[in-house]
């Protein structure tokens, strides 16, 4: 089984029991791949440590620590395992004390996430930005090589515009809000929670060893000279936005070049070879300052990535919407069979002729893919509809 092919089944096995928390799975994933931190918006409660923890359970080997960093008082209490103390000898017949320190904790960990990292002491969270870099972290006057393959970092507010953590905030390549489950959602973690016991064990693992090697990939995804122009219109469209400030994307040229890091790191996920038109949606996670501006970002991108394939997502979405008229049926209301059975051929009928619009391979087999879908759903709402299905 191909790698992507791997990631795409623990996707499946880790949102059956953290539901509606796909965002934060894929920025997960994105953040593994390209090398670039994430940070998570998002109130407590919302799942996201426990989504990020599930995750790294299907990485054989891998460490995954998690810092509430208002409790961390110091860096040794972030890096430091354990400490041994000894009497040394001196030269003058008496005695010295020295001490030594084991490193663990954060400077072991292979998945690291700094939850409510803006309310940390700044001389912790300067360890917790070296860590971040991926270049290893200064103890004891020497530099440590970790193992670190992604920096997450969480809180329920943004660092203060005025105050000194603007440097810090840069470098927090990918951002996600995370919002609380509305009320459809909220009802499938219900039953998530009461089927756990249920549930078939974790049947699918990635190595660490595939992790490396999917990072080594990531660089060889190609990037269009087209690709590239088409991201520079999109920050000049921002730039010229006078409804919004958006100056310092462009004059960040860190964040420039680290964008079509993730953008490759997208493409690999999808299983392509070269990052396309479709992989521009990841910008609304790369390109906002504060909330407000996520609807701009996602107006400037929108008429780059339609396609096809994202036009057949749409009404797959739309099909299967939690208070649609399907989902309605298959929760057991015959009433609505007709129209739902409807909607489900005329999906198949507008899926067959975005698949004769696809311009390529990846791209006709996601459309063939959501086709199968609908067909799926379509055999279980006759199956309702006839009585054949219990519910």
């Amino acid at each position: 089984m191909k790698n992507t092919q791997k990631i795409t089944a623990i996707n499946s096995e880790v949102l059956a029991s953290h539901i509606g928390r796909g965002d934060v799975v894929k920025a997960t994933w994105l953040s593994l791949i390209s090398g670039r931190p994430a940070f998570f918006l998002g109130s407590p409660g919302v799942d996201k440590t426990g989504t990020v923890q599930a995750m790294a359970r299907r990485i054989d080997g891998c460490v995954f620590y998690d810092a509430l960093m208002p409790m961390v008082v110091s860096s040794e209490q972030l890096l430091v395992e354990s400490t041994s103390i000894e009497e040394v000898p001196t030269a003058t017949g008496g005695k010295s004390i020295r001490t030594t320190d084991t490193l663990g904790r954060a400077a072991n960990a292979h998945i690291l996430f700094a939850d409510e990292i803006w309310k940390a002491e700044p001389r912790v969270l300067q360890t917790t930005l070296d860590l971040a870099k991926g270049d290893g972290v200064r103890h004891e006057g020497k530099q440590v090589k970790t193992p670190l393959l992604a920096f997450l970092s969480a809180s329920n507010e943004l660092p203060d515009p005025e105050g000194n953590l603007g440097a810090a905030w840069s470098r927090m390549t990918i951002r996600v809000v995370v919002n609380p489950l509305d009320r459809a959602n909220k009802t499938e973690m219900v039953k998530a929670r009461l089927n756990r016991s249920a549930s078939s064990p974790t049947t699918v693992q990635l190595t660490l060893a595939e992790v490396e090697e999917l990072r080594e990939l990531r660089k060889l995804i190609t990037v269009s000279d087209d690709i590239v122009t088409i991201v520079l219109n999109i920050y000049e469209e921002l730039v010229n936005d006078t409804g919004a400030d958006f100056k310092w994307a462009w004059a960040d040229d860190r964040r420039f070049g680290r964008v079509f890091d993730v953008l490759q790191a997208n493409a690999l996920l999808s299983g392509r070879d070269k990052v396309c038109k479709s992989d521009l949606v990841v910008l609304e996670w790369l390109l906002w300052d504060t909330p407000e501006q996520i609807a701009v970002v996602k107006a400037k991108i929108a008429p780059y990535i339609k396609t096809p394939l994202t036009d057949a997502q749409e009404l797959i979405d739309a099909l299967l919407s939690p208070s649609g008229v399907v989902k309605v049926v298959l929760s057991g209301n015959r009433g609505k069979g007709v129209e739902a059975l409807t909607q489900c051929e005329s999906a198949g009928t507008e899926l067959k002729r975005l698949l004769g619009e696809a311009s390529d391979d990846a791209m006709r087999q996601g459309i063939t893919s959501l086709t199968q879908q609908v067909e799926q759903v379509k055999s279980e709402v006759i199956a309702v509809v006839t009585g054949v299905k219990r519910q």
